[in-house]
């Protein structure tokens, strides 16, 4: 459950209310691992967009090619290529075998479209 905030322990002996609790205020508090590491917290990603949206669908495409060497799917998929839509947001994941399939799917998917 954790221990007592030591500055809590610290004023509730020096207000004298903590008799025959021996307390020891010469000595620092032990550092806690557990605090530390429930006190850190994550920034936050800043959603500043940088240049200008794009005006109609697949005006713009952001694409991102990934491996996942530790995973293979049944179908023997080693990459994914994400590719988003600026304009709306919607996004296509591609499975691929091989990285140099990468091209020739995204002009598959381009001529899809």
């Amino acid at each position: 459950l954790g221990h007592a905030d030591y500055r809590a322990i610290y004023d509730l002996a020096c207000s004298g209310d903590a008799t025959g609790m021996p307390i020891d205020l010469s000595s620092l508090p032990p550092i806690c691992d557990n605090c530390i590491l429930g006190k850190q917290t994550r920034t936050h990603v800043l959603k500043v967009r940088e240049g200008e949206r794009a005006m109609h669908k697949l005006g713009i495409v952001h694409v991102d090619l990934m491996e996942h060497p530790d995973t293979v799917s049944a179908a023997g998929n080693r990459y994914i290529m994400d590719i988003v839509d600026d304009f709306s947001s919607y996004s296509w994941a591609i499975p691929l075998t091989s990285k140099a399939d990468a091209f020739p799917a995204l002009q598959a998917w381009e001529c899809a479209r």
